[in-house]
């Protein structure tokens, strides 16, 4: 028995009114109408498989009974998997929206970029030279961000925060 007489209905029916595209997949999630659930990688499925401590566990659905580093492991790719199914649309939506309702906006954003681009060439260095390991798939998409920054920010040493005053 639930606390809230008809939660199910009453979800479904926020389900049915939102545009909120964050509030929509959460409730897909918890209503489970999510229409392509996630797969794990093959390599992951046979880690998984081999691994004494998820073994125990067999019949198990979706991620409950998983030790701790491949429930890590799933957690990260079925991230990854939502990051790639269009949520980058939404995700741009709601951060020109609020960038167009501050006033000092543009500067924070370029700030917050150029801190976070550091800190990736930091962990890309970091991989590179073995003093961490990230996953291969991991590792492309950092090694790919690291390429793909705008073109006004390779060029001097000037930060984005001084190019944007």
């Amino acid at each position: 028995m639930s606390i809230e007489p008809n939660a199910r209905r009453r979800l479904r029916l926020v389900y049915a009114t939102t545009r909120d595209p964050e509030l929509l997949n959460d409730l897909r999630q918890v209503l489970e109408e999510d229409p392509m659930s996630f797969v794990p990688s093959a390599d992951l499925l046979r880690d998984i498989a081999l691994c004494d401590a998820c073994a125990k566990h067999a019949p198990r659905p979706a991620r409950a009974g998983l030790c701790e580093d491949h429930r890590a492991r799933w957690n990260l790719e079925a991230c990854m998997a939502d990051a790639e199914d269009g949520g980058e649309a939404a995700s741009l939506q709601r951060l020109v929206r609020a960038l167009l309702a501050s006033p000092d906006g543009g500067v924070q954003l370029l700030s917050a970029f150029d801190r976070q681009r550091r800190a990736l060439r930091l962990v890309w260095e970091a991989h590179a030279r073995g003093a961490v390991r990230l996953p291969e798939s991991i590792a492309d998409t950092v090694e790919r961000a690291c390429a793909s920054g705008p073109r006004f920010l390779t060029g001097g040493s000037r930060s984005a925060v001084q190019q944007a005053s």
